[in-house]
């Protein structure tokens, strides 16, 4: 399907300006000083960075990273080495403490296992013992867990992860006068693979959230996004066993095109002979059932 391969095309020198106008012009509408950004290590946070950075100069942008006892070294290294090549100092917080004052960890058994190699069996046992069955995938299977199942708990256990970082971000913004600047993209909002009023949710702007994860490729490759980020995989880095959001919707190439599809209404079955049943139905079901994600709260008109 040539127009959907066409829609994906992006014209990055035209498209960082436009983001890096509305970055200004919000920042200006907010009455703000500056701008906070949550720093990961991942390639989306990466481009909001640089491009805020490009927008508003190094001066005005702050960069946060929050790690807790299941976040992995090499993103951590990762972060430090882009605020370095942005030449901004890195904030690092840690929020194993206020994680554990709220229970999120007693959600699981992982706090009794030392390491991450047995703390990664132990969830893998969980997800084949109790997750989805009859080749249902994880992602559908989160937006409609069965109440206080071992999927409910551990859905429960990671998106608090995200909530508290949120609020982390939103203190820090809020002492300084600076407007807090998400990373969420298109493709992940638009299959829930984000944490509703988390940190990739909840923000003053969310300049990439109309670009599709395959179009952000092309952004980094223009913008000059370091190799070490963009060339590794698009790890959500919340729990083990979870390493890639790409595998889960087989691949962003493919999800991409058919999430373009459903969403500028070309014919069902038309994508479904393209594609495949199957993903195409798979795909179809996350926008779905993540839609009151994207929508809520609800209220009356």
């Amino acid at each position: 399907m040539e127009e959907i391969i066409q829609g994906l095309k992006v014209d990055p020198p035209k498209l960082c300006k436009n983001i890096e106008e509305k970055i200004r012009t919000t920042l200006n509408s907010l009455h703000r000083d500056g701008a906070v950004i949550g720093l990961s290590g991942g390639l989306d946070s990466a481009i909001t960075a640089t491009l805020t950075v490009r927008s508003l100069g190094v001066e005005k942008v702050h960069l946060i990273n929050i790690p807790e006892k299941d976040s992995k070294k090499i993103h951590r290294i990762h972060a430090k080495r882009l605020a370095e090549h942005l030449d901004i100092n890195l904030k690092v917080t840690r929020i194993n403490s206020i994680l554990r004052s709220t229970g999120t960890y007693k959600l699981l058994p992982l706090r009794f296992i030392p390491g991450r190699k047995l703390r990664t069996k132990v969830i893998e046992f969980g997800r084949k013992e109790f997750g989805p069955k009859n080749g249902e995938n994880i992602l559908l299977k989160r937006l409609k867990p069965n109440a206080n199942s071992w999927f409910a708990k551990a859905n429960a256990y990671v998106m608090a992860k995200h909530r508290i970082r949120m609020v982390i971000l939103y203190q820090y913004a809020e002492v300084r006068n600076l407007m807090v600047v998400g990373a969420a993209n298109r493709t992940e909002w638009l299959t829930g693979t984000f944490s509703k009023w988390g940190v990739d949710h909840c923000a003053d702007i969310m300049p990439l959230v109309h670009l599709y994860r395959s179009q952000l490729e092309q952004i980094a490759e223009y913008i000059q996004i370091p190799e070490y980020i963009r060339q590794k995989a698009a790890d959500p880095d919340i729990i083990p066993t979870i390493d890639n959001k790409g595998d889960l919707l087989h691949s962003f190439n493919l999800a991409d095109q058919i999430l373009y599809g459903i969403e500028n209404n070309i014919d069902r079955n038309a994508l479904c002979q393209k594609y495949g049943e199957e993903i195409v139905e798979h795909l179809f079901s996350l926008w779905k059932y993540s839609k009151h994600m994207r929508e809520s709260p609800y209220h009356l008109e």
